[in-house]
C-alpha cells in the first residue's frame, strides 16, 4: 500500500473550527458514504486508499513541540499541543485498518505524549478489541458519528459497510459508563431530506443511553454530492433549496429547541443560522469539551461577544497564535461576500 505523506495537518477553515488540528491515518475511505463531500477530493487526486506512516507522525509531533519559531498555523498548534482530531477526511477504524493497525499505532503514540485527541468513526467495533488504549487514558475522547436517519441512512448512505448505529451508541454508552469522555456526531442533518422528527428520535435515543451531547450541521451541498446523491434516486432539487439559509434557519432553531428540551449538549457549527440567542455549551462545536481546543475562531468568538466584550477584547482574549491576528479582525468585523462574519448572525 503506498504512503499517505501528509496525514498530520490543520484544516483551512481553522478560523471556524476548534478541532482543525488533525491526523487522517487513512487516505481514501472504504465505505465511501454517499453523503460525504470528502469524497470529492479523491475523485481529483486518487481513488486509492493510501496509510500513513505511525513513525513518521511520532516524529512530526515531537519536532513541533521542540520548534522554537512556529510560524504556521500548523507549526503553532502543534508546538502548543491542541487537541488533536482522528479521523476528519477518512474514517479512522475502516476495515482495511484490521490488517494494518495503523490508528492504534498512532493512539498509542499520542498516549505515551499524553496529548490530548478525539477519534471519530463510524467502525465503532473494530476498536472493542483495543480497550487498553482508551479505558486507561485521559487523553481521549470518542466521538462515534450517528447522523439522524440512523437505519435508512446506514442502508442508503453507508450501503451498510460501516457498524450499526445501534451498535455505536450502545458502545459510547459502555465508555461514558467507564468515565471516558464521549458524544456523538450526528453530521451531516440533510435539510430535505431528514426531517426534524428524526432530530428528535436521535435525541431520544442518545439521552436514554446517557449520552450527554449530540452534534448537528446543516449539509456541505457540493455538486460532487448532488450529482452522487441523485445516481441513487435521492431529490437532490428539495435538499438544495431546503438547505438555503431561509429555509434552514428555522429548521435549526426547532433542533435547538429540541436539544434543550431533553436537556442534551447540542453542538452547532453553523454559528450564523444557530442565532445570536443561542449559547454552545462546550468548548468544541461537536459538542464535546476537550483539554486544548484552538481559541481564535468564531466559535469561541461568539461566546466572548455574548459575554460583553468589545471586539478587541474578543481578539485579545482568544488569541493563541494560531492564525493571524488582522485576518482574524476582518472575519470578526467585516462583511465579506465570500464567508460570513459575526455582524451576519440573525436576531
Amino acid at each position: 500500500m503506498r504512503i499517505f505523506k501528509t496525514p498530520l495537518t490543520i484544516r483551512s477553515d481553522f478560523y471556524s473550527c476548534p478541532l482543525a488540528l488533525q491526523i487522517d491515518t487513512y487516505y481514501g475511505c472504504e465505505p465511501d458514504c454517499h453523503h460525504c463531500f470528502f469524497r470529492g477530493l479523491n475523485y481529483v487526486w486518487g481513488t486509492d486508499i493510501r496509510m500513513a506512516d505511525p513513525e513518521e507522525i511520532r516524529k512530526k509531533l515531537e519536532s513541533g513541540l521542540k520548534n522554537k519559531t512556529p510560524k504556521s498555523p500548523l507549526a503553532n498548534a502543534l508546538k502548543q499541543k491542541k487537541t488533536i482530531r482522528i479521523g476528519s477526511k477518512s474514517d479512522p477504524l475502516q476495515p482495511i485498518n484490521n490488517k494494518y493497525y495503523v490508528t492504534q499505532k498512532v493512539m498509542g503514540i499520542l498516549k505515551e505524549m499524553g496529548w490530548d485527541y478525539v477519534l471519530q468513526t463510524r467502525f465503532t467495533e473494530n476498536i472493542e478489541g483495543d480497550l487498553d488504549l482508551i479505558l486507561d487514558t485521559l487523553n481521549v475522547t470518542i466521538l462515534p458519528v450517528i447522523s439522524p436517519g440512523w437505519d435508512k441512512d446506514w442502508e442508503i448512505f453507508e450501503k451498510k459497510i460501516t457498524t450499526h448505529p445501534d451498535k455505536r451508541l450502545k458502545f459510547a454508552s459502555f465508555l461514558n459508563k467507564r468515565h471516558i469522555n464521549v458524544g456523538i456526531n450526528g453530521e451531516p442533518f440533510i435539510p430535505g431530506y431528514h426531517m426534524i422528527k428524526d432530530f428528535e428520535d436521535s435525541v431520544k435515543r442518545i439521552k436514554s443511553a446517557g449520552i450527554k451531547s449530540y452534534n448537528t450541521y446543516n449539509f456541505h451541498f457540493t455538486p460532487f454530492v448532488a450529482k452522487r446523491l441523485a445516481s441513487i434516486g435521492i431529490d437532490v432539487v428539495k435538499i438544495w433549496e431546503t438547505n438555503q439559509d431561509k429555509n434552514w434557519y428555522p429548521i435549526q432553531q426547532k433542533l435547538i429547541e429540541i436539544a434543550k428540551k431533553y436537556d442534551i449538549i447540542l453542538g452547532c457549527p453553523d454559528y450564523v443560522n444557530s442565532g445570536w440567542g443561542y449559547r454552545q455549551q462546550s468548548n468544541t462545536c461537536c459538542g464535546v469539551d476537550v483539554k486544548n481546543p484552538l481559541t481564535f475562531n468564531t466559535y469561541t468568538w461568539k461566546k466572548l461577544l455574548q459575554d460583553g466584550n468589545r471586539p478587541e477584547e474578543v481578539l485579545e482574549k482568544s488569541w493563541d497564535g494560531v492564525g493571524n491576528k488582522k485576518e482574524g479582525e476582518n472575519i470578526l468585523t467585516i462583511r465579506n461576500k465570500k464567508t460570513y462574519t459575526i455582524l451576519d448572525i440573525k436576531e
